[in-house]
């Protein structure tokens, strides 16, 4: 069962072997009365701080258990505007120095060429006449 109280107290409880290494256990009391063991595997565990409010499952018996509630992070692309900039540019650039790579050309000019494709990539080139070029049409089918 899913909980959620204050840490009222922790209290180291030993250890044991497991197909992990060495667990160390320990007994947490919560202020909302549950009290129940937890095994981590650091020696410090840092999950269940006397008073902070965590959020746990709850495992009754003669022998309770807590265990730390994980809420996995939503997955999924969140848009950056200036992290994808960022991406834009740096590809831009590489290739502005592979195309200039073989002429002596100036730094200036490196970073001009590739300002010319950010705003390409970004659509502002479009009303300076930049283009795409027009795709190659080949009748030489293999059948």
């Amino acid at each position: 069962m899913s909980k959620k109280s204050k840490v009222t107290a922790v209290q180291s409880n030993g250890t044991w072997e497991g197909s992990y290494g060495t667990m160390y256990k320990y007994e947490i009391t919560f202020e909302n009365g549950d009290t129940g063991e937890y095994s981590s595997k650091s020696k410090e565990q840092t999950k269940f701080v006397i008073g902070t409010e965590a959020e746990y499952t709850y495992t009754g018996g003669q022998h309770p258990k807590v265990k730390p509630l994980y809420t996995p992070a939503a997955g999924g692309y969140i848009p950056n505007p200036e992290r994808d900039l960022k991406i834009v540019k740096q590809s831009c650039l590489k290739a502005a120095v592979e195309l200039c790579n073989s002429d002596k050309i100036k730094l200036n000019q490196v970073l001009t060429l590739a300002d010319k494709f950010v705003d390409w990539i970004n659509g502002a080139g479009a009303s300076e006449g930049y283009t795409t070029a027009p795709k190659k049409e080949t009748t030489d089918l293999p059948f």
